[in-house]
């Protein structure tokens, strides 16, 4: 479960709300959903916290390359 709540927390920026219900389902922000269902999204919030990653390092590298073009001006 904490793995889910770091994955959510990195994409969305705000707290799930989970609950267990009985044996793996649980309520995750109002759905009903299986264990299985939250290790898939696991994955899938992680793979997307990366691709922001490497955006946000792609931006910061351009920014970087256009001051340093500015310095040399």
């Amino acid at each position: 479960m904490e793995s889910f709540y770091h994955a959510y927390r990195a994409v969305n920026k705000q707290e799930p709300r989970v609950t267990h219900m009985f044996a793996e389902w649980y309520q995750v922000n109002g759905e009903t959903v299986h264990r299985l269902t939250l290790l898939n999204e696991i994955s899938r919030l992680r793979g997307i916290a990366n691709q922001q990653r490497l955006a946000s390092a792609a931006d910061k590298s351009l920014i970087q390359r256009l001051i340093t073009k500015l310095r040399g001006i």
